[in-house]
């Protein structure tokens, strides 16, 4: 995206306000229906806010700026079910997690911590999501409807907007050796939100492996695309050193003699252990193995989750 990103700083005087009312008021569990003329302008200031970025990332990934209605005529773009619908299609931004961190929240409810606040937000009237719904209902109709402005609701739109900036900003992290992120800054500049980062589960020759619960982290860590080009052929000696080796040793030759290649038909992942042994098929192993300079020179990167690993 752009190198100059207005919308942060925007995010961050909303993020004070809230938390300079959590200095006031003791937000536990108990209270997060508090609700205010204050916190119905922020909710409605937020909202402004996500109506404006997602608008600006749906341009960038390559959205219909100009829709036409059924009659074919122009019509106006809407941020949720153009905009954020294109995004949710795209980066499953429903699922993405945050978590509320901020030192004076006293919150211990699981459903007031770990927020997914863009679930819905592409869907509209009484089916998209309530800080959505509380926001048009602040917009038209303010008078009438100040006890929905809730801090529940300020949470989850602060929480769809600080999604939306980590997604606009795109920042690539480069955590060098650190394959467990200890370094890697979970709050990503917010005081109020950090999130949820997956780590590859393990590598291998054809790839990576991905856990459970890929869709709700925001950031993935994984080796460098520079680093998997050469795991990758590192990998692959390691496989064809290793293949040779099995296939030439005496017990392997000794098997074909007294079996024929018919034998090799049903060939498991565990062939080579049992026609050689544990000892020898160890012996292999550390004998085929000694070149993996590779795995010394391991570089991690983080970066913005947008379905694909490599």
């Amino acid at each position: 995206m752009s190198t100059i990103n207005l919308y942060w700083p925007v995010y961050k005087n909303l993020e004070k306000e809230l938390l300079k009312i959590a200095n006031s008021i003791h937000l536990a569990d108990d209270q997060v229906n508090v609700y205010s003329m204050h916190i119905a302008d922020l909710i409605v200031r937020c909202s402004i806010e996500i109506e404006a970025i997602s608008k600006e990332l749906y341009s960038y990934v390559g959205g219909n700026m100009s829709p036409i209605d059924v009659n074919g005529k122009m019509r106006d773009l809407y941020f949720d079910t153009d905009c954020l619908d294109l995004l949710e299609q795209k980066w499953a931004l429903s699922k993405k997690q945050v978590i509320v961190s901020a030192t004076n929240f006293y919150l211990s409810d699981k459903n007031n911590i770990v927020l997914t606040p863009l679930y819905k937000a592409n869907k509209r009237g009484s089916s998209g999501s309530k800080w959505k719904q509380v926001y048009q209902t602040l917009k038209h109709n303010r008078k009438n409807s100040l006890k929905e402005a809730q801090v529940k609701y300020l949470l989850h739109s602060m929480g769809a907007l600080y999604i939306l900036n980590i997604y606009y900003k795109d920042e690539v992290f480069d955590l060098k050796d650190d394959g467990n992120a200890i370094n890697f800054p979970m709050g990503l500049g917010s005081e109020m939100f950090s999130v949820k980062i997956h780590k590859v589960g393990g590598y291998n020759i054809e790839g990576c492996h991905i856990k459970p619960d890929f869709d709700e982290c925001i950031y993935l860590i994984k080796f460098t695309d520079e680093y998997f080009d050469k795991f990758k052929e590192g990998m692959k000696k390691l496989d064809q050193n290793m293949n040779e080796a099995f296939i030439k040793h005496p017990k392997f030759l000794e098997y074909l003699q007294l079996n024929g290649t018919e034998a090799l038909k049903n060939y498991q992942g565990n062939f080579f252990w049992n026609v050689l042994g544990e000892k020898e098929y160890v012996n292999v192993l550390k004998s085929t193995t000694k070149d993996t300079k590779f795995f010394d020179e391991t570089k991690y990167e983080a970066i913005v989750n947008k379905g694909k690993i490599h």
